[in-house]
Order: structure tokens, then sequence, then C-alpha cells
């Protein structure tokens, strides 16, 4: 896998941390308390309601792109995801339009559904769009257009707030607006792709059955997150909570760096496995272990290490002593899940196994939620965070295991250890440094850590690190006018 196709979508997780951060930064300042709160219930909501409804598709759109180009029915394809995205999208709309007309709610709910659900049909279209990019491995647009519909809905909301007083259905109605344009320039290119394709029931269903579970499976997860919440506000009080919450933001960097590894190298593990078989599939995968060790491992040791003098940084006083305690939890969970969701999960999704895959996910979802009743109450926000890395390694293990039989998503045990010397490295060098607080400190320690990682991993050749650095060396200079007269 080439860095540069990393780096072609580091701006879209870049975008994605810039305004997951600025939207609690932005709205809990221009919207009053309840607005917040109503625009938070709304949006968990709307986020359940999609995944249910729309990500079976979205899933099936990337899946089976690979597959229909093999067969010579891409037309077929594309038709049949716009047949789907209108009945279900118009489908959407008109049953929003019925319940708001009957249902007698205030003015300000029903703006919130009703932008919601105009939002959510439109980011329906353009997903099944941006997950055709992916597949069709073309990473520039995907990321352009994704990073361009976050900021302009973002940059709408905000304005319709300010100048049009919308309240907590400002954001709704901002996404909208982004969906609206982006949409506008998806379009014309999906009925173009689509033309001379045939709507099938058959190709319908088949896509039904592979991402419904995968729908399923994620609105398992969203339920048990929730219910977690609500055991540490019961069991530990509402401090613990948001110790919690403080603490699972700030290793959010983790997810970004999967969602950008898997958004480059899924799609090519995909097609070599449909056009060149499993083997070809299998050296995709090794290379994408590789990446994601090399990156994923320190990020996770990192966060855990400088845990204190992060929170002390970013979260207030009150809060940031139960937070530190827990990040280090929530790092090594957010690590588990990264590689169960992202990387052991393939195997399911390559063999058309996701019902398999979404059975075996209910176990670490009861284990969280049976630690966290456990915990939560004597250990707060710290049992909460244990209960998550129990439940998320869980998982990694179980996909790992049942998904072999399946696939053999490759472990190559050298790069792992020669990962985890680089790893541990950068551990006793930032164990070593005295204890300091401030952001110059703060960025002082993260600087030496990289810097003790890259050096060690480039020493021993991680990711091919020392041949590019000779090879970098040892390139004749290119010969000078001069020189050649």
């Amino acid at each position: 896998m080439k860095a540069a196709r990393l780096l072609a979508v580091a701006p879209l997780q870049a975008a994605q941390a810039l305004v997951g951060f600025g939207s609690i930064v932005v709205f809990t300042r221009l919207m009053s308390a309840e607005d917040f709160g109503r625009y938070a219930l709304a949006l968990s909501i709307s986020m359940a309601a999609h995944t249910l409804l729309f990500t079976w598709a979205e899933a099936a759109a990337f899946r089976f792109f690979a597959t229909a180009q093999a067969a010579r029915r891409l037309a077929d394809h594309f038709a049949t995801l716009l047949g789907i995205a209108f009945l279900l999208g118009g489908a959407t709309l008109l049953v929003t339009a019925f319940i708001l007309s009957r249902a007698g709610l205030a003015h300000e709910a029903s703006s919130i559904a009703a932008f919601a659900a105009g939002a959510a049909s439109l980011r329906f279209v353009t997903r099944i769009a941006r997950e055709t990019d992916r597949a069709s491995l073309s990473f520039t647009r995907y990321a352009v257009l994704e990073t361009a519909y976050l900021a302009l809905g973002f940059a709408a909301g905000v304005g319709l707030l300010i100048y049009f007083d919308l309240g907590a259905a400002a954001p709704f109605a901002g996404l909208m607006l982004a969906g609206v344009l982006i949409a506008m320039i998806d379009a014309p290119r999906l009925f173009a792709q689509a033309s001379g394709g045939y709507v099938t029931l058959m190709r319908t269903q088949l896509y039904a059955q592979y991402g419904t579970p995968l729908a399923l499976a994620l609105v398992v997860d969203l339920g048990v997150q929730a219910l977690a919440r609500t055991l540490v506000a019961t069991q530990a009080g509402e401090a613990s909570l948001g110790a919690y919450a403080a603490a699972f933001g700030l290793t959010r960097p983790l997810d970004l760096i999967f969602t950008g590894v898997a958004a480059t190298f899924a799609p090519m593990l995909f097609s070599a496995y449909e056009k060149e078989g499993a083997g070809a599939a299998r050296g995709v995968a090794a290379d994408a272990f590789a990446w994601l060790c090399a990156l994923t491992l320190p990020a996770c040791v990192g966060l855990a290490m400088v845990a204190e003098p992060l929170t002390t940084l970013m979260i207030g006083r009150a809060l940031s002593a139960e937070a530190a305690a827990a990040m280090p939890w929530l790092a090594f969970a957010a690590l588990c899940s990264g590689f169960a969701l992202h990387y052991w999960s393939e195997a399911f999704q390559l063999t058309h196994r996701t019902g398999q895959r979404a059975l075996l996910m209910l176990a670490p979802g009861a284990v969280q939620l049976m630690l966290t009743f456990a915990l939560a109450r004597t250990y707060g926000a710290q049992g909460a965070a244990i209960a998550s890395a129990a439940g998320a390694a869980l998982a990694a293990c179980l996909l790992a295991l049942r998904g072999r039989k399946l696939f053999d998503m490759p472990a190559p045990s050298g790069v792992l250890v020669r990962i985890a010397i680089a790893t541990a490295s950068m551990a006793g060098v930032l164990a070593m440094l005295p204890a300091g607080d401030g952001a110059g400190w703060f960025a002082l320690r993260v600087g030496v850590g990289l810097v003790t990682y890259l050096a060690v991993a480039s020493a021993l050749n991680v990711l091919g690190a020392r041949d590019r650095i000779v090879r970098a060396i040892l390139r004749p200079a290119p010969a000078t006018a001069g020189a050649e007269g």
C-alpha cells in the first residue's frame, strides 16, 4: 500500500477531527443548554436511523463494485443502487411528512425532524457515490468531496444558527444544504453509470442479505455504548460519565487512523480478491496489517503515557484526574476495536458471512455491559473504560479466530515484533522524562516520543523505511550542464 494513497485521505481525517471538535466548541456557545441537549438527542436518533435504514445499501455499493466490474454488470449495479435510493429516500421523506402532519409536535421538534430526514436522504445518495469512489480506487475524489460535504455542512449550520436563529435544527439544515450541493455533483455521474442497466429484485436481495447484518451490528454497537454510558451515570454519577466521555473523545485520533488506512486498503483488498484471487488479497492484507500496526500501536501507547498531561491540558480540573485514569484503557479499547472493525472483520465481508460477524459481536457487547455494571460503581470512569477494553479485546479475538476459517487474514509476526520494539523504545524514553505541566512540556513529550519511535523504526526497517533512506542517500546527483559539456 503506497503512502501517497494514505496522504490523499489525510485532509479528510483532519476535517473530521476539526468538525467533530468544532461542533462541540461552537454549538455549545451559540445554542442554549436546552437547544444543545435537543440537538445531541436528535443527532443520536438520526445516526441510529440512518444506520438502520441506509447503511446496508452503502456497504453493498462498496462491496459489490468489484464483483459487478469483473462480471461486466456495472450498469445493473448502479441502476439497482439508484432504485434503492429513490425507494428508501422517498419513503423516509413521505413517512416523516405523514408523522409530522399527524403528531402535533412543537414547531422546533418538527423542524428538526424535517431537516434531519432531508439531510439523511441526500446523505444516502452521496454515500453511495463516496463508497463507489473508494471501491474504484478514486481516493482523491473520495477525499475532496467528503471533505467538502463536512466543511460545507458545518459552515452552513453555523451560518443558519447565527443569522436565522434555527436553534437545534440549524446543524441538520446545514447538512441538508451540503447534501444538495454534493448530490448535484454526484447525481449526473451516477445516472451515467446506470445508463442501460436494470433494477433487479435478485440483486437487491443479494445486497440486503450482505448489508443488513452489518447495519444491525452497528445499531447494536450504538445501543451497547448508549446503555454503557447510562450505566455509568446511574452507577457512578454524571461526573464520572463526563470524565468517561471526555477521555473517550481524546482517544478519537486512533479511530481516525484506522478509518484512514481502511479507506485505502479495503478497496484494494476486495479488488484483488475478486480479480486475482485469495493469494493476491492476502498480500494486500499483509501490507495493510503492517501499516495499521506501525501507526496505531505507538499512537495507543503514546496516548496512554501522556494521559495525565493531556487531560490536564484539555479537560477541566474537576474531570481531568478521573479521565486520565480512564484514558489508557480506552486507548487499548480503541486499538482492539479498530483491528476488529477495520481488519479482522474483512474476512467475513470478503466471504459474504456478515450474519456470522453480527452474531459474534453480541458476546462482546454483553461482556462490556456486565462489567460496566460491576465496575462503574466502585471505579467510576476507569471501571467503565476497563469494561470497554475487555469487550473490544474479546471482539478482536473472536473475529480473528473465527475469520481464519473463512479467509486467513495474515498477521506477520516479524513486522509486529519490530514495531513492538520501536514502540517499547519510545515508551522507555517517555518514562524517563521528568513530569511537567503546560502545553510546551506536553509538546516536548510528544516530539521526543515521535522522534524516538521514528528513529528506531527506521533502523529496524519498518515499512521499508531504512531501504528508502539508503536509496535516497545513494541516488546519483543529476548531471549538470557543465558536466555534460
